[in-house]
Protein backbone atom coordinates (compact mmCIF):
# COMPACT_ATOMS: atom_id res chain seq x y z
CA UNK A 1 0.00 0.00 0.00
CA UNK A 2 1.63 3.04 -0.86
CA UNK A 3 2.45 6.08 1.88
CA UNK A 4 -0.32 8.31 2.40
CA UNK A 5 0.86 12.20 1.85
CA UNK A 6 -0.40 14.75 4.51
CA UNK A 7 -2.09 17.33 1.95
CA UNK A 8 -0.87 20.81 1.56
CA UNK A 9 -3.61 22.57 3.44
CA UNK A 10 -3.77 26.15 5.11
CA UNK A 11 -4.77 26.47 8.53
CA UNK A 12 -6.56 29.64 8.34
CA UNK A 13 -8.96 29.49 11.58
CA UNK A 14 -5.97 31.09 13.66
CA UNK A 15 -6.07 33.84 11.44
CA UNK A 16 -6.43 37.06 13.00
CA UNK A 17 -9.50 38.90 11.48
CA UNK A 18 -11.03 42.23 10.73
CA UNK A 19 -15.10 42.94 10.67
CA UNK A 20 -15.80 44.92 7.58
CA UNK A 21 -13.20 46.05 5.93
CA UNK A 22 -11.05 46.82 8.78
CA UNK A 23 -9.80 50.38 9.36
CA UNK A 24 -8.85 50.14 5.92
CA UNK A 25 -11.30 49.43 3.76
CA UNK A 26 -14.81 50.14 3.15
CA UNK A 27 -17.31 47.33 4.01
CA UNK A 28 -18.87 47.68 0.61
CA UNK A 29 -16.92 46.46 -2.37
CA UNK A 30 -17.24 45.07 -6.14
CA UNK A 31 -16.58 41.34 -7.13
CA UNK A 32 -15.29 41.37 -10.47
CA UNK A 33 -17.31 41.82 -13.32
CA UNK A 34 -19.17 44.92 -10.91
CA UNK A 35 -21.30 42.48 -8.39
CA UNK A 36 -21.86 44.85 -5.23
CA UNK A 37 -20.47 42.49 -1.87
CA UNK A 38 -20.63 43.42 1.61
CA UNK A 39 -17.04 42.80 3.15
CA UNK A 40 -18.01 40.91 6.44
CA UNK A 41 -14.54 39.85 7.82
CA UNK A 42 -10.90 39.94 6.32
CA UNK A 43 -7.62 38.31 6.91
CA UNK A 44 -4.47 37.88 5.07
CA UNK A 45 -5.69 35.17 3.33
CA UNK A 46 -9.11 35.16 2.57
CA UNK A 47 -12.53 37.16 2.98
CA UNK A 48 -15.91 36.49 4.16
CA UNK A 49 -18.34 38.30 1.62
CA UNK A 50 -22.47 38.45 1.28
CA UNK A 51 -24.17 39.11 -2.23
CA UNK A 52 -27.58 39.15 -3.15
CA UNK A 53 -26.35 37.39 -6.50
CA UNK A 54 -25.56 33.95 -6.59
CA UNK A 55 -22.31 32.96 -5.52
CA UNK A 56 -20.67 29.91 -7.47
CA UNK A 57 -17.74 28.00 -5.68
CA UNK A 58 -15.07 27.42 -7.67
CA UNK A 59 -15.28 30.60 -9.71
CA UNK A 60 -12.08 32.25 -10.30
CA UNK A 61 -12.56 36.21 -9.33
CA UNK A 62 -11.20 39.18 -8.00
CA UNK A 63 -12.59 41.68 -5.33
CA UNK A 64 -12.28 45.39 -5.50
CA UNK A 65 -11.51 47.17 -2.22
CA UNK A 66 -11.17 50.87 -1.33
CA UNK A 67 -10.59 53.06 1.12
CA UNK A 68 -10.23 56.60 1.86
CA UNK A 69 -6.57 56.97 0.46
CA UNK A 70 -6.33 53.76 -2.27
CA UNK A 71 -8.00 51.42 -4.02
CA UNK A 72 -6.92 47.95 -4.38
CA UNK A 73 -7.58 44.56 -6.60
CA UNK A 74 -7.15 40.87 -4.72
CA UNK A 75 -7.64 37.85 -7.60
CA UNK A 76 -8.60 34.88 -6.20
CA UNK A 77 -11.34 32.11 -6.34
CA UNK A 78 -14.31 31.49 -4.90
CA UNK A 79 -14.51 28.60 -1.73
CA UNK A 80 -17.37 27.45 0.58
CA UNK A 81 -20.74 29.42 -0.71
CA UNK A 82 -24.33 28.93 0.92
CA UNK A 83 -27.71 30.80 1.06
CA UNK A 84 -27.41 33.32 4.49
CA UNK A 85 -30.56 34.20 4.83
CA UNK A 86 -34.02 33.70 2.17
CA UNK A 87 -35.88 37.33 2.97
CA UNK A 88 -34.32 39.14 1.79
CA UNK A 89 -32.14 36.39 -0.37
CA UNK A 90 -28.69 36.64 0.55
CA UNK A 91 -25.90 34.61 -0.61
CA UNK A 92 -22.15 34.26 1.42
CA UNK A 93 -18.80 32.92 -0.03
CA UNK A 94 -15.06 32.71 1.17
CA UNK A 95 -12.79 34.40 -1.26
CA UNK A 96 -9.51 32.88 -0.90
CA UNK A 97 -6.55 34.85 -2.09
CA UNK A 98 -4.16 34.29 -4.58
CA UNK A 99 -1.18 36.10 -2.60
CA UNK A 100 -1.42 37.58 1.00
CA UNK A 101 -2.90 40.62 1.58
CA UNK A 102 -1.25 43.00 4.31
CA UNK A 103 -3.42 43.58 7.14
CA UNK A 104 -0.36 44.85 9.70
CA UNK A 105 -2.28 48.59 10.42
CA UNK A 106 -5.96 46.76 10.79
CA UNK A 107 -5.44 44.02 13.20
Amino acid sequence: MAAVEKSKTIERRRECRCQGGGTRWRSLAILRPGQPITLLNISTQAALVESASRLRPGARTEMQLAGPDRRVSIAGRLGRCYVAALHPLRYRAVMLFDKRLDLSEDC
